[in-house]
């Protein structure tokens, strides 16, 4: 057996980097006091990650990433295209300053998600539910987004580890 780094090409890349900044736009460009373009990017954005994931199936990594953006994309199209969360959820990582003076349907400025009680959020579960109270990032995430994680973790193992490759006898050396 030998080792061997084999050569991972990622297809159309820059429509991953395209869809990630409509989503930085989304949540940080000033888009005038309505938010439908903030949600409609949001929407695009999607379809431009899932058609991305579509041109570098059917590598393991990819598929996960599919699964996990499908696994957002419906909570957001379900609720007006923004991704939900209630205010319960956000005082459990003490987030509750982001929402003072917004009401239920409001997006949540500098982020992407929108401000619903828990009985009007459609796939409550697949919504941003589950926290982790850090200082840093991630306090407030979904299925979708660990999915993601674990597809991203196996992409990096894809790109960096290197593999172990049958070597048939009559390519072993003679001595």
């Amino acid at each position: 057996m030998r080792l061997y780094c084999p050569k991972v090409q990622i297809r159309l890349g820059v429509l991953a980097l395209f869809a990630l900044a409509m989503q930085a736009v989304a949540i940080f460009a000033p888009l005038g006091f309505d938010d439908t373009p903030k949600r409609l990017l949001f929407e695009l954005s999607y379809l431009v990650l899932i058609f991305f994931i579509a041109v570098n199936l059917p590598r393991a990594g990819f598929v996960i990433i599919g699964v996990g953006v499908l696994l957002n994309l419906l909570p957001i199209v379900a609720n007006g295209g923004l991704m939900p969360v209630t205010a319960e959820n956000l005082a459990k990582v003490d987030l509750t300053h982001r929402i003072e003076g917004r009401e239920e349907g409001d997006a949540i400025p500098y982020s992407k998600n929108v401000l619903k009680a828990r009985e009007d959020i459609h796939f409550y579960e697949l919504s941003d539910r589950l926290t982790w109270d850090n200082p840093v990032f991630f306090r407030l995430f979904s299925v979708g987004d660990i999915v993601i994680a674990g597809g991203l973790v196996v992409i990096l193992g894809d790109l960096f580890l290197p593999r172990i490759q049958r070597v048939s006898r009559a390519e072993l050396p003679h001595a």
